[in-house]
């Protein structure tokens, strides 16, 4: 008699691996992207120096080097990309005649990058609407598309991290002063243009400020000395001088091309006032740039206290201050002494840098979106 037939047991199929979203914030002097885990949210973020003004042309190359580099060292298989979501500043680079000619250029570029990552990720663009939208309609939505990076990163944190404070986000050229108010961006400000009108855009970064551009003087040995009005020195070298940032020797993206450590800044810091590094001592050194910085975070204060009664004028309510970017030391203290919460304590250092292209990404993942 024949033995029944049995079925032999089998193992469930393994879970496919989880989808992917590429976020991307393309600037005028870096580009940043994070990749971000679609099931875990987690990050992983990349930046690299990318001088617009001089080769626009060699957008699209460097995007695909750093894609392919951050999808390396995440070890993420660029078929499990689903989605690429892109911000930008850019388009204020002066290699573009206008924000039309920036805006979709710098489109067309990530177009073009995108393509040779991966022909099936879809491509989207965030507009301050709210929306993302697709390569044919960028034309159409320029002034939505330009300068949309604080819109993003403000959007994300008024609905993940307060639903009322104000974001201060300050990169290395601009500071961000975005209110927040019941989980939405609180400013009709959308334009670069109305927000420095507004106060919610303030052109003074932690990297890239000339000096010249923060003091007309500055007090050496008790005596007010006129600075030249020349791009010899930048805030950065301040802050190295000062030890706020480690030095990068191979860093060389300063005001003269030389190396971005003290010995330099020094020297560079020293043109200011019209003197060689050997006739500035480094207690004059350290005094002068104390000087750069407070007159950067004078500038800052000033904006964020408007913001504040602004806000405070709507409420009873305690302004939370969220701070983001990588140049915090510019936020005066009697400002965070308030309620602050530092992104670095939520993000990892490197995604909090990137932090508008994380949540870009962010904003992929959790929104119902439509892009046309």
């Amino acid at each position: 008699m024949d033995e029944p037939l049995t079925a032999t047991p089998t193992s469930p199929a393994p879970d496919p691996p989880p989808p992917f979203i590429l976020g991307v914030d393309v600037g005028g002097a870096n580009l940043k992207s994070v990749l971000v885990n679609h099931a875990t949210e987690d990050a992983t973020a990349r930046e690299s120096f990318f001088p617009m003004w001089k080769r626009p042309e060699s957008l699209a190359e460097q995007l695909h080097s750093d894609w392919i580099a951050l999808l390396a060292e995440s070890r993420v298989k660029v078929d499990l990309i689903q989605g690429i979501a892109v911000t930008m500043t850019g388009e204020l680079a002066d290699c573009f005649t206008d924000r039309q000619h920036g805006v979709t250029h710098i489109a067309e570029q990530v177009r073009i990058a995108a393509t040779q990552l991966s022909h099936d990720s879809e491509l989207g663009f965030y507009s301050t609407a709210g929306k993302f939208v697709g390569i044919e309609a960028v034309a159409s939505e320029v002034d939505a598309l330009a300068a949309s990076n604080w819109h993003a990163l403000a959007s994300w944190a008024a609905s993940q991290i307060s639903a009322r404070g104000i974001l201060i986000d300050v990169g290395s050229t601009t500071t961000d002063l975005i209110p927040i108010q019941n989980g939405q961006v609180a400013t009709a400000a959308k334009t670069d243009h109305e927000r420095l009108r507004d106060g919610s855009l303030v052109y003074v970064g932690c990297r890239r400020t000339p000096v010249c551009a923060l003091v007309d003087r500055l007090t050496i040995d008790q005596v007010d000395v006129p600075v030249m009005n020349e791009l010899f020195a930048t805030i950065d070298d301040a802050r190295l001088i000062l030890k706020r940032l480690p030095e990068s020797a191979d860093d060389r993206d300063s005001a003269d091309g030389r190396p971005r450590d003290r010995q330099s800044a020094h020297r560079r810091l020293a043109k200011m006032v019209g003197l060689d590094a050997n006739e500035l001592t480094s207690d004059q050194a350290s005094s002068i740039a104390k000087q750069i910085l407070a007159a950067a975070q004078q500038q800052i204060d000033e904006s964020l206290q408007r913001q504040i009664e602004r806000l405070d004028s709507h409420s009873n309510e305690e302004t939370t201050l969220l701070l983001s970017g990588h140049g915090q030391d510019l936020i005066t203290h009697s400002a965070t002494a308030r309620n602050a919460i530092d992104l670095r304590d939520r993000l990892s250092p490197e995604v909090s840098r990137s932090a508008p292209a994380f949540a870009v990404a962010r904003l992929w993942l959790s929104t119902q979106r439509e892009v046309r």
